[in-house]
């Protein structure tokens, strides 16, 4: 199993837990988890950030690897960001879009992490 394959894994690791913690913060509880939750995102990004530097590598889909690092960013600084955004009764609209924003860049990853691997065979 290559190394993008590993990094896709653990994405998808990461992103069940991520979406376990934010149920939890969602409904009241595990508010203790923030700094955990801060870390694994932290992690997500840069498992993201492996798996488009790999494609860029082996010259694949680079338009796609560029956009999943700028994505990166966008999720890194949304979710830094969101506990100041819409404070209040509307800060449930900023919940659903930082759900969004991250778990967009599952397909992205995907479809980054399956470029095949080329072979001195040519294959």
């Amino acid at each position: 199993m290559g190394i993008s394959r590993v990094a896709l894994l653990l994405m998808r690791i990461a992103a069940a837990v991520q979406i376990i913690l934010g149920i939890g913060f969602w409904t009241g509880h595990w508010t203790q988890a923030i700094p955990l939750h801060r870390t694994i995102g932290m992690v997500f990004v840069l498992l993201l950030w492996i798996i488009a530097g790999i494609a860029i590598a082996k010259r694949a889909n680079i338009g796609l690897a560029a956009f999943a690092i700028i994505w990166g960013l966008v999720i890194a600084g949304f979710g830094f960001a969101q506990q100041s955004i819409l404070v209040g009764g509307a800060h449930w609209i900023v919940r659903v879009a930082h759900l969004v924003i991250a778990l967009s860049a599952l397909p992205v990853a995907e479809r980054l992490g399956r470029v095949p691997v080329k072979t001195a065979q040519g294959g």
